[in-house]
């Protein structure tokens, strides 16, 4: 079979069988290159590829997009593998290849589960921040509440205000017209009550008196008084 000649390939037949820009078939051919893989070249410039430098770099291209490697240690791994077969000399190939392919696999497990805690990671500071969302509206909707009713006891307090005043002056007025009453009801009492005979001079009003007799009838009358206001 190694007798056998095999159609080459150019770049642009590779790019298309692997569904990559020849930019990036090139960049990848320079990598295995760097590491010793030898591609063959028509007139020492251009590349003509082998079905075995398909197959290495359709391993590359699967390393690089699926196991998340960069280009420099999916070259690594490649050369290795197809360099380990190229040294078993007579030794069966399907030992080295299956090496390289476990390699390949443990590799991609590893990488995997560090995608999976990486995975784990980004959705625990998700939920972390819709958590954090969800507080930072929850305050603000406690601080609406807040204003809400600061506002409303703020007019609660005006209302009670206003209504103290209301009252303090209606009670004032009420007051002062009783007063007035008592005044003119006070001149009606008898003299003995009213006055302070003193025998080296005239008599004077009984002021004590006076104002004991306005205090009583104010009392008396107030509550009766406050109570007709308002039901008028």
């Amino acid at each position: 079979m190694d007798n056998v000649i095999e159609a080459s390939m150019k770049t642009s037949e590779i790019a298309s069988r692997l569904g990559l820009e020849t930019v990036t078939i090139r960049k990848y051919c320079l990598e295995l290159e760097k590491r010793g893989f030898i591609f063959q070249r028509n007139d020492g410039k251009n590349r003509d590829f082998t079905s075995e430098d398909l197959d290495a770099l359709s391993q590359m291209k699967h390393l690089i997009e699926v196991a998340k490697m960069n280009r420099v240690a999916a070259a690594n791994v490649v050369v290795a593998g197809h360099g380990a077969s190229s040294d078993m000399g007579n030794e069966p190939s399907t030992v080295s290849v299956s090496v390289v392919k476990a390699n390949e696999i443990e590799d991609f497990k590893e990488k995997q589960r560090y995608l999976d805690q990486q995975d784990d990671l980004i959705r625990n500071v998700q939920d972390i921040n819709n958590a954090i969302i969800s507080m930072k509206e929850m305050m603000v909707g406690f601080q609406q509440q807040l204003a809400t009713v600061s506002e409303e006891n703020h007019i609660l307090k005006d209302a009670q205000r206003s209504q103290y005043t209301t009252e303090f002056l209606t009670v004032h007025r009420l007051k002062t017209k009783l007063k007035e009453e008592a005044e003119i009801l006070w001149q009606l009492e008898p003299e003995e009550k009213r006055l302070i005979k003193k025998w080296f001079r005239k008599s004077e009003e009984n002021h004590m008196e006076k104002d004991r007799f306005i205090r009583n009838f104010v009392d008396a009358n107030l509550e009766a008084t406050l109570k007709n206001e308002i039901n008028e």
